[in-house]
């Protein structure tokens, strides 16, 4: 969203093309309205993924094997929840990509 936004891209048109291709998904056919609306009312709240992506991420160490992306996300999850969205939808995590690219996008929720 952010990067389509930085290119002044009309992201309700680009998620819809997203959609239809490889990068589409459940989660993007279910959270995009949520995205392009900036309303995160819980589904699945932030605090809940923080949790379980620290067992995710807790459990891969101990097999000894490496999650990237996992580690990634639960750091994003973190990040998230520290800057106070846990209560939100896990669609809020693109408060937490404005943040870290400076964008103004962020309504109150």
């Amino acid at each position: 969203m952010v990067f389509l936004e930085a290119y002044g891209v009309d992201t309700k048109s680009a998620l819809e093309v997203l959609g239809g291709g490889l990068a589409g998904s459940k989660v993007l056919d279910q959270k995009k309205e949520n995205m392009l609306s900036r309303s995160f009312e819980p589904g699945f709240r932030i605090a809940l993924h923080h949790k379980d992506m620290g067992i995710v991420t807790s459990a891969a160490r101990e097999a000894g094997v490496v999650v990237p992306l996992g580690s990634l996300v639960a750091q994003l999850m973190g990040s998230a929840l520290a800057n106070g969205d846990g209560a939100l939808d896990h669609s809020g995590l693109l408060r937490g990509v404005e943040r870290l690219s400076g964008t103004s996008n962020q309504k109150e929720n």
